[in-house]
């Protein structure tokens, strides 16, 4: 096998303009891409990621939400980014620390759920 790693992720949204905005102004991500949709004009090919990233998300409005989405951002400084993100507004879960690291909840303005953990090495 090749595979190197994830690419892109859909992620299910109803209001495009809304997500990018959350996910621009809130969590700090990046616009990687912002074109129309190669087979649907009316709609945008949104591809954003945090700066630096190899992994980016696309705003799939064509995407339904039956198939949940769950995704994991890794940040290296647990209680800051929480405290930045609660400033913010952002729907936050209380933090949750468990042998794999610390992590919090967070929702979009479409329900989708994301995780922001700070991973704990694991004993050997």
């Amino acid at each position: 096998m090749n595979i190197k790693n994830i690419d892109l992720v859909a992620v299910p949204v109803t209001d495009q303009d809304a997500s990018l905005k959350f996910y621009t102004e809130k969590l700090g991500f990046e616009v990687r891409l912002n074109i129309p949709h190669f087979e649907n004009p009316s709609i945008r090919w949104m591809q954003l990621a945090p700066s630096g990233a190899a992994t980016s998300m696309v705003l799939a409005p064509w995407v339904k939400p039956e198939n949940f989405i769950t995704f994991i951002l890794e940040t290296s400084s647990i209680e800051a980014d929480y405290a930045e993100l609660k400033a913010k507004g952002v729907n936050l879960a209380p933090l949750v620390t468990q042998p794999w690291g610390t992590s919090a909840m967070i929702t979009d303005p479409d329900g989708n759920q994301l995780l922001l953990q700070q991973s704990t090495a694991l004993p050997k």
